[in-house]
């Protein structure tokens, strides 16, 4: 019987902590554009980029590809399309890592000439990634990683005892 202990333990452990990580990497990464990537009409359409993020989930981070600029921008500019310094040149992938209390709209757009009155400009509604709190301000629920440890060490415990 000590044989049996010593081989379920290891494997409870792994099939645990593969568990967690599933559940702690439920941000998605998402390609700005998928495999149009970041540019300008004739490759888009007027309202491309809304189409594109309409059924996504924004939090976490997001990559930029294609060789035009990003500007960060609020929506009176957005709306405009209001000429600003880029945060991003173009030219390579950057990835944009939203703050961890990010939720409600964010806008994008490109600054080269008249690409985003053609349509390179992206209007995102982030979903918080931050954990709910309470009237009082303690934590409304458990993250999927500290429920996993807890329910591993319960296992562990009964496993070894």
């Amino acid at each position: 019987m000590k044989m049996g202990r010593e081989v379920m333990v290891p494997i409870t452990c792994s099939i645990m902590v593969i568990l967690a990580l599933v559940g702690i990497a439920e941000a998605t990464v998402y390609t700005v554009g998928d495999s149009q990537g970041w540019t300008a009409s004739p490759n888009i359409t007027q309202g491309f980029y809304d189409d594109w993020a309409a059924n996504k989930t924004f939090k976490g981070e997001f990559v930029w590809n294609g060789t035009h600029n990003v500007a960060f921008v609020t929506k009176e500019e957005y709306d405009n399309c209001t000429q600003i310094i880029s945060v991003f040149s173009g030219g390579e992938a950057f990835q944009y890592k939203l703050p961890s209390n990010a939720s409600g709209m964010y806008y994008f757009i490109c600054t080269i000439d008249s690409h985003c009155a053609g349509g390179q400009k992206l209007a995102i509604n982030v979903t918080s990634s931050e954990t709910p709190t309470n009237d009082n301000g303690s934590s409304a629920s458990l993250t999927m990683g500290a429920s996993w440890a807890i329910l591993c060490t319960g296992v562990l415990y009964h496993l070894i005892n």
